[in-house]
């Protein structure tokens, strides 16, 4: 039997605790990954701005070397040419070339100590050369070692040429005086700035962004920086701090650069880096980092891990044994509640055969009394004893079913054709305020029930549903196969689900565990019996079935009936033939009660049978078979001490296989298997006349007996 007052809904399982720690070791992982990742994240970020700062912290640095070390040249540069002249006076141009050698003199001595100027000129207002270092005058030839120097370098190119405007006193123009500088003079600075490192390049541009001298050294070039003026992009912040693509002295690449503007000129030196030269150290120290990172975060994670695996497989054997015990405690519960119910059988068969046997001594003698006097037949005193035995049959067959004894009639039913059939009386019983609805499926397996216990258990379903729901609601009942697993598991052939639902107030835990108990009841005095729920359980167990209950408060109830399925064909109903009153026959009676004997036989000699009544089975056996002693049949309790009637059938049969047996008992385990050899059984109490009938019967069905003597 199962019903969720036998189920524990709250399993336990593993506590919060366990669920917390394996969030935190879970946590830990991810934080094993996490932490170094972002420490690496960080380091890494912190040290790419540095470098990129250090990078252009030098190339600031640099290009402020370049432009202090550019002014002072442009500074000696108007020095020079302020020299020249105050050197030139006012005089005219044919004063100036009679004083040609002085001035080459001048000019050349000047050059001498200042390597950066190639080359010294003065023209006239109309820019004819009047003298220039690059050509000595005709008069002096210089000769030594001065003049080759100054031949290699005016042979030097030249990279940038300025001048000074010569006025004269009377403000007319003079011409002017012209210095051509040295582009190896500033390229070999260039490469002393950089310390010779190739990673860096500084070069001077004028404001149109053409190159005027750079190192790493390389050919002029017309090529421009950008096609705006180079003093609008740096006024504009458009170079400042920026990424230069393929810079036109001779780098390729994306570069770092720095800008300073030489003075007020319309000069400016450049100095850049590759990004990779400048990001090299920076990598460098990814890599350490990256070395030292890996290990570490390897070995949190997978420590992590394996925590988090030992700890999962502890929780999961602490599951596992938490459901092993829940499982066993409620096997417990149900071993204890099958104990539990088995008892109260047992109670219940042994008051409900002593009963009956009472209530069949009253009938019987009721029928006697009837007999013996036809006046009282029709006195209501008479009446009402039949009335109160036949009640207290109704209560001793609601006791025999739930202790699973009582004397069943099984029949093969479809419960398509059998539900339908039952659907009137089912309505009858739930009242006209309450709808019944029926749904059969068509792929219903076939049942072999007793088709009057199956009426008796739907019709106290019903009214249990009716009164849950106080009298008014929807009862639905629903028959189906069962699934796999349903059922007790027992029947190859599985079973048919038969299902009663309400929508009442529904039971409670305790309610439940106690549903199936004879006389326990909810319902106010002198309303329920308590033997409804009983009377089902019973009817399920006998039929080799189970039953299921699924119930909540405030919800309703559904009782599931799960009934073996069959092969076998529905027989069409046979009708029986009218009861027999009288019988001349030989009647075995085997009784152990003294009155009810005693009543039995006096019932049977009343109907003009022979009786020879015995108390016990081996006494029967004993005069049954005992030579010249012959009876045509045998009338048998089935429960009696020693050996039971169910025993004394099998001996008879073998011995004395003409000899019909009928039983007649309040309860017996072995009902079923006497049922299906074709036996008749009678149930306590029972009338005068079924007796005679089921006599009769049980001699038609063997050969005649001899004619008695």
């Amino acid at each position: 039997m199962k019903w969720p007052g036998r189920t524990r809904s709250d399993t336990a399982r593993v506590g919060p605790a366990a669920e917390r720690s394996l969030v935190w070791l879970r946590l830990a992982i991810v934080l094993a990954a996490l932490l170094p990742a972002g420490f690496f994240a960080g380091a890494a970020r912190l040290g790419y701005l540095e470098a990129v700062g250090a990078a252009h912290s030098r190339l600031d640095e640099l290009a402020r070397a370049g432009e202090e070390h550019a002014a002072r040249v442009l500074e000696r540069n108007d020095v020079v040419m302020q020299q020249m002249l105050r050197l030139l006076r006012d005089d005219d141009d044919e004063a100036l070339r009679k004083r040609e050698a002085q001035l080459y003199e001048v000019g050349t001595t000047i050059l001498l100590r200042l390597p950066h100027i190639a080359s010294l000129s003065v023209k006239n207002a109309q820019g004819e050369l009047l003298m220039s270092t690059l050509f000595p005058p005709a008069s002096r030839m210089p000769a030594g070692p001065d003049w080759r120097l100054l031949a290699d370098r005016a042979n030097d190119e030249v990279m940038l040429t300025v001048s000074k405007r010569r006025v004269l006193s009377s403000g007319a123009p003079g011409g002017a005086v012209e210095l051509a500088l040295n582009r190896t003079y500033f390229d070999e600075f260039f490469r002393r700035l950089t310390e010779g490192d190739n990673r860096l390049s500084v070069a001077l541009l004028n404001a149109e962004g053409v190159l005027v001298s750079s190192w790493p050294p390389g050919p002029l070039s017309e090529t421009r920086l950008a096609h705006t003026p180079l003093v609008q992009r740096i006024n504009a912040g458009e170079l400042r701090g920026t990424l230069l693509e393929a810079a036109p002295f001779g780098a390729s690449g994306e570069r770092y650069a720095a800008f300073r503007r030489v003075g007020d000129e319309p000069l400016y030196v450049a100095v850049t880096q590759d990004v990779a030269a400048a990001l090299a150290g920076w990598r460098h120290q990814l890599l350490v980092l990256g070395a030292l990172m890996l290990p570490i975060t390897l070995a949190l994670g997978a420590a992590s891990w394996l925590v988090l695996r030992r700890t999962r497989r502890e929780i999961e054997a602490r599951r596992r044994l938490q459901d092993e015990a829940a499982q066993r405690e409620h096997a417990e519960d149900a071993l204890r509640q099958a104990q539990k119910l088995d008892a109260l059988g047992q109670l219940a068969g042994g008051l409900a055969h002593d009963f009956n046997n009472l209530l069949m001594v009253v009938s019987a003698n009721a029928e006697l009394l009837a007999r013996a006097v036809p006046q009282a037949a029709a006195r209501p005193e008479l009446s009402s004893i039949l009335r109160a035995v036949e009640g207290g049959g109704k209560l001793t067959r609601h006791l025999l079913g739930f202790s699973r004894k009582r004397v069943q009639q099984p029949e093969v039913l479809r419960p398509q054709v059998a539900l339908e059939a039952m659907l009137d009386l089912l309505r009858t019983t739930a009242g006209k305020a309450i709808e019944i609805a029926l749904q059969v499926e068509a792929d219903t397996p076939a049942i072999e029930v007793d088709v009057a216990e199956l009426e008796m258990a739907l019709i106290n379903l019903v009214a249990n549903a009716r009164d849950a729901m106080g009298h008014t609601g929807r009862i639905r009942i629903h028959a189906r196969p069962g699934r796999p697993g349903e059922g007790a598991g027992q029947n190859a052939l599985g079973y048919a689900v038969i299902s009663v639902s309400d929508t009442g107030q529904g039971m409670s835990a305790d309610t439940l565990n106690r549903a199936f108990e004879p006389f326990f009841t909810t319902k106010p005095p002198g309303v329920g019996t308590g033997l409804g729920l009983a009377q089902v359980y019973g009817f399920c167990a006998q039929a080799g079935g189970d039953v299921e209950v699924a119930s909540k408060l405030r919800v309703g109830t559904t009782v599931s009936l799960l009934l073996p399925a069959t092969r076998k064909t529905a027989q069409p109903a046979q009708h029986q033939a009218p009861g027999v009153t009288r019988l001349s026959a030989r009647v075995l009676l085997v009784e152990d009660s003294p009155e009810l004997s005693s009543t039995i036989a006096a019932s049977l000699e009343k109907s003009g049978c022979v009786v020879t009544p015995v108390s016990s089975a081996q006494e029967a056996e004993r005069l049954a078979l005992a030579p010249g002693t012959r009876f045509d049949v045998v009338l048998t309790d089935i429960v009696m001490p020693g050996a039971d009637g169910i025993a004394l059938a099998a001996r008879l049969r073998k011995r004395k296989p003409d000899l019909p047996v009928v039983f007649i008992t309040g309860y017996s385990r072995e009902v079923r298997h006497a049922v299906g050899a074709g036996m008749e059984v009678l149930a306590k109490p029972c009338a005068t006349e079924e007796i005679v009938g089921a006599l009769s019967r049980a001699i038609s069905a063997h050969r005649p007996a001899s004619p008695m003597h």
